[in-house]
């Protein structure tokens, strides 16, 4: 049996300026795809997730903690007061009218029912009357005692739940929402002069130094590689094609015509 022959070998003159050309596309890319990753595991995303738990630790939770405590001891206090008032002031509202009917206007109606005109100018005179001012004496004293003071505390109630609302805000203002802002205004300036800029600077060099101490030299070998050995190659076969048509070609054109008598 014969052994097979080995495969000839590709040229030098041609694996190299392909290994050349995948150097220069491939390289950079794969450098900058390289560097791209390395920036965002390590700045991107831990300056992310610092933001979301500054946000977290120092906005939501002070927010949901204020609201919390704002329901618990302002809100749920007014509207317990509120109810217990408009409850007692139901209740003794009916209280008198129920007295009044049972002990009064029951029986006015059955003395009125059994003696009519004869006595109705003595019930007038001595009861209705007496029964009229002092219901207008209760209702005054009910406004003076009860529904004024009332009204005074439901004012004043009020008056101190905006103040409260209105102090809470400016110290939360003050001491939560404007400390935050700095603190964000803050980092992004610093991750901005620190990371981002730097880091677009370093992009800048590194691409400057690519392009001068590799692209540029590997474009200019790469055009001298090509001069001299597929340009001269091209300029060889040109200047070969030229000397074969002046020297060989039109020669025997000429004496083929004029072996066979053809004219131009």
């Amino acid at each position: 049996m014969t052994t097979p022959e080995p495969a000839p070998e590709t040229p030098a003159w041609i694996t190299w300026p392909i290994r050349a050309v995948a150097l220069i596309v491939v390289f950079p890319f794969r450098l900058l795809w390289e560097l791209g990753g390395l920036v965002y595991r390590f700045v991107l995303m831990p300056v992310g997730r610092a933001l979301g738990w500054l946000l977290r630790t120092f906005l939501l939770a002070p927010l949901l903690w204020l609201l919390r405590q704002f329901l618990q001891w302002v809100l749920l206090p007014v509207w317990h007061a509120l109810r217990w008032t408009l409850a007692a002031l139901v209740t003794g509202v009916a209280w008198v009218l129920r007295m009044l009917l049972r002990h009064v206007l029951r029986p006015i109606a059955m003395a009125i029912m059994w003696v009519l005109v004869p006595v109705g100018r003595v019930l007038y005179n001595w009861v209705l009357a007496p029964i009229g001012h002092g219901l207008a004496w209760l209702l005054m004293a009910s406004y003076r005692w009860v529904m004024r003071p009332i009204g005074w505390a439901l004012v004043w109630a009020f008056t101190m739940s905006g103040r409260a609302i209105v102090w809470i805000a400016v110290a939360f203002y003050r001491w939560i929402l404007r400390p935050i802002g700095l603190g964000i205004a803050w980092t992004v300036v610093a991750f901005h002069r620190w990371i981002l800029r730097p880091t677009g600077l370093a992009i800048g060099w590194a691409s400057r130094m690519i392009y001068r101490y590799f692209l540029r030299p590997i474009g200019l070998a790469i055009a001298f590689a090509w001069r001299y050995t597929f340009g001269a190659l091209f300029h060889g076969i040109a200047v070969a094609g030229r000397w074969v048509r002046a020297e060989i070609l039109h020669p025997t054109r000429d004496v083929v015509r004029t072996a066979l008598g053809l004219r131009r």
